[in-house]
């Protein structure tokens, strides 16, 4: 039951959402409004021209975003510059319609408290051991990620630090 309101929540805040981002951006389609509300800008922005086969479920355009940020995080983390909260805060995913709705299992939820806590010790760590957190972010979603959903794989492990071609 805390599910659904959650999730009607959700709906009644990214139509409200969507309907001033057409209002402000016309020709913007709801797709790409919603893309615009979890990226969480002031103002509407056509996203990029890529096309993916999930583009209409709320969890894959949040999914989309946290791959984003972990490209950002990245930069951040190899010049050496503090991550923040402020910058990247925690994308709650997890509380959105999937793309697959048999995701939904504990373990899935149990994968999503642990993100968070990998988030939240990245956030936090001091300068010298954001390397390590970092690391152990990006190993979080790829442990997700084998179990469930596997096809951004590839790209999620380009996010290691030592990943190389």
């Amino acid at each position: 039951m805390k599910r659904k309101r959650v999730f009607l929540s959700f709906v009644t805040i990214l139509s409200a959402a969507i309907i001033a981002c057409t209002q402000n951006n016309k020709g913007n389609t709801a797709q790409q409004a919603a893309q615009d509300t979890i990226d969480s800008t002031e103002t509407c922005v056509t996203p990029s021209a890529t096309k993916y086969p999930n583009q209409d479920k709320p969890m894959a355009l949040m999914m989309r975003q946290m791959a984003d940020n972990a490209a950002k995080m990245k930069e951040k983390v190899l010049a050496n510059e503090k991550i923040t909260a402020s910058d990247f805060p925690f994308i709650r995913f997890h509380l959105v319609e999937p793309t697959d709705p048999d995701v939904l299992q504990p373990q899935f939820f149990e994968n999503a408290r642990l993100l968070q806590v990998a988030h939240k010790n990245l956030i936090n760590a001091p300068l010298i051991n954001q390397k390590e957190m970092f690391t152990a972010y990006i190993n979080q979603c790829i442990s997700c990620h084998e179990i469930y959903c596997s096809g951004p794989l590839k790209r999620i492990r380009k996010f290691k630090l030592d990943f190389k071609e």
